[in-house]
């Protein structure tokens, strides 16, 4: 069934975060919101990117306005042409930063109308692997003292969730004391996991691995520099827990050198990072070649489909400032969410949302 693009609408969205949140490398005030809404055969599918401020966001929605551009009267039902066609375009300025977020964005729009041509939910489309996925708590800012940290992941623990993750970058001391109180308040069946940021060197991130070590972690994340391959492998190698990266690494190439070079334990491709849903799913297989498991990052509406659809998912990230773009709540119950069983991704755009962060 053929459906052309009839035309690829773009909208900036900004949403100011009530409290600023901290990571070891970078504070967030603001996520800013390009939303792809792409129509064809009287349908439409929605896709998003994201960036931290309006400034990054300019070239996201430039590179979007070519590729929109280029696209037009194309088949949508045949997504892996149109994800080549817009890769090859790129070819000359590089696939990568603000162009991949756009290809990305696109992507996803397209597969989420793909599912309503063919009137199946994603996860469906993809195979469906299991029917629900376990998901994990996402916080922990370094502008939380003890308290409040130890507060947010006991408001988790109480909502069902089995784990919780939370930002490693005070000093290592303070690092330290405050993975202790996690875990002497939230008892060792409670999974905790500690996000370096890519704060460390390789030296540095050993001796903060090892002296982790006694707390049990479910896995470390991004302890060094995402793009410094060589060293991810040297710390996986020699670090007494799991190791987590991919969210920060461009393009599946970049991700692909992190199996081949054994960087990492788990791999968590960001999806606009990677080329979208046609670029997660080739990792996501790829990673299962290797005997690994996929983790999500960010995009939870999307990756509850995906981790359910694949048979190496592990847990979906759930981040409870992240903007709400979409009417439909993700389903989560017992510390598991359920995919929606509506077609494409399964969610509606909330106009009233749209209206009022609208640029």
């Amino acid at each position: 069934m053929r459906a052309a693009i009839e035309y690829i609408d773009l909208e900036r969205l900004a949403f100011p975060l009530a409290k600023p949140f901290r990571a070891a490398i970078r504070v967030i005030d603001s996520v800013d919101i390009m939303l792809v809404r792409i129509s064809a055969g009287g349908l439409q599918g929605v896709g998003y990117a994201f960036a931290f401020g309006p400034a990054d966001l300019v070239p996201i929605v430039s590179a979007s306005q070519g590729l929109a551009q280029m696209l037009k009267g194309q088949d949508a039902a045949r997504i892996e042409e149109c994800w080549s066609a817009m890769n090859r375009s790129l070819a000359l300025v590089g696939a990568g930063g603000p162009a991949l977020a756009a290809l990305s964005a696109i992507d996803i729009a397209l597969w989420d109308l793909l599912g309503k041509l063919a009137n199946l939910p994603l996860v469906a489309m993809l195979g469906g692997a299991r029917d629900r996925i376990n998901v994990y708590g996402s916080g922990g800012s370094l502008l939380l003292d003890r308290e409040e940290l130890l507060a947010e992941a006991k408001q988790f623990a109480d909502q069902g969730y089995a784990a919780f993750k939370f930002k490693a970058g005070l000093g290592l001391p303070e690092d330290v004391q405050r993975l202790a109180t996690l875990r002497e308040a939230m008892g060792p069946e409670f999974k905790l996991i500690f996000d370096g940021n890519q704060q460390w060197s390789e030296k540095e991130a050993l001796r903060a691995a090892h002296q982790f070590a006694p707390f049990d972690l479910w896995w470390l994340e991004e302890p060094v520099q995402a793009h410094d391959v060589e060293a991810c492998a040297r710390v996986r190698a020699m670090a007494p827990m799991d190791i987590a990266t991919g969210e920060t690494n461009f393009g599946m190439y970049e991700c692909a050198r992190l199996l081949n070079q054994h960087a990492c334990d788990i791999l968590m491709p960001n999806l606009q990072r990677v080329g979208g849903i046609t670029g997660w799913l080739k990792l996501a297989a790829m990673a299962q070649l290797h005997g690994l498991k996929v983790a999500s990052h960010v995009y939870a509406e999307i990756g509850v489909h995906l981790l359910c659809a694949v048979p190496n998912g592990l847990t979906l990230e759930i981040l409870p400032w992240w903007p709400r773009l979409f009417v439909e709540p993700l389903k989560v119950t017992a510390g598991h969410a359920y995919p929606p069983t509506s077609p494409g991704l399964g969610v509606t755009v909330d106009g009233e949302v749209i209206s009022k962060h609208r640029y």
